[in-house]
């Protein structure tokens, strides 16, 4: 009897290690998110004076989707980004964020992820020390249904916030 329990005690303890090994390691897939939820930028570079919205889905796949409102909402719509992130470790600062969007090309800048809760997420730009801060949420079916493409009559050329 001793032994069977020395059996499931053992057990327990290593299932419990190994739990806590996966959650820390170097994906981090508390980043990601579901297919309705995203995180919206609230401020960037201390204002909340944002020009137009922005919402990022980060997912398991190491995928992103951007959605980054083009003029007037009642005008245009948002253009849709796409392409794949890396997340990996800093030794000073924590996660590193960076992405290639689907063209090729990298996003702007590389971000360390000062903050990260189940409503928070807090981006450090590594080049400008700039800081963009999102919430969690949903993202509108209204925003995801008809992206602008960059060939649209009368979308204006933008850059990708990220």
């Amino acid at each position: 009897m001793k032994m069977i329990l020395r059996f499931f005690t053992a057990l327990f303890v290593v299932s419990t290690l190994f739990a806590c090994s996966k959650k820390s390691g170097g994906e981090n897939p508390d980043l990601a998110v579901n297919v309705e939820n995203g995180w919206k930028l609230v401020s960037w570079d201390g204002s909340t004076a944002i020009s137009g919205y922005v919402y990022l889905r980060l997912e398991e796949d190491q995928t992103f989707v951007l959605y980054q409102q083009v003029g007037d909402l009642a005008t245009y719509g948002y253009r849709r980004y796409t392409g794949t992130y890396a997340l990996s470790e800093v030794t000073d600062a924590g996660l590193l964020l960076s992405g290639i969007y689907s063209d090729g090309k990298a996003w702007k800048d590389s971000y360390v992820v000062e903050l990260r809760t189940e409503q928070e997420l807090r981006l450090r730009s590594l080049e400008k020390d700039l800081v963009s801060d999102y919430s969690w949420s949903e993202i509108p079916a209204y925003v995801t249904a008809d992206p602008v493409s960059s060939s649209s009559r009368g979308a204006e050329t933008m850059t990708p916030f990220l």
